[in-house]
């Protein structure tokens, strides 16, 4: 009995496996943007749709933030504190909940296709 093993694949394998990282932060990048600023869109729709007299101009305090290459936020601001860092808006407010609900989903489905198109570039 005899075995032959052939290693040219694994050099193929290691030429694609080094595209990915740099491809990764520019596809990322772009999908993270996107859904950061759908996020931002949908909160400030919930918070124009619920706001009364006393909160009519909220919604434009909900601001979006990119604070990385493959990283982002959203949320209100008020002025002098950035997103995300101790504003207090009360407890029933929902509009950053209820954007997250939809957004949650959609932005791993975006990541999940990049990846895919990363790996298995002909799929």
């Amino acid at each position: 009995m005899r075995v032959k093993v052939d290693y040219s694949g694994t050099r193929d394998l290691e030429s694609d496996m080094r595209k990915i990282p740099p491809a990764l932060v520019r596809q990322g990048a772009k999908v993270v943007k996107q859904n950061v600023a759908a996020g931002q869109r949908l909160a400030r729709q919930y918070a124009r749709q619920k706001s009364g007299p006393h909160g009519k101009s909220y919604y434009k305090r909900i601001t979006s933030d990119m604070t990385g290459p493959l990283s982002g936020e959203y949320g209100p601001h008020d002025g002098g504190t950035p997103v995300g860092a101790g504003w207090r808006h009360g407890a029933g407010n929902t509009d950053l909940p209820r954007s997250a609900d939809v957004i949650g989903p959609k932005f791993a489905d975006d990541i999940s296709k990049v990846l895919d198109t990363l790996f298995w570039p002909e799929s």
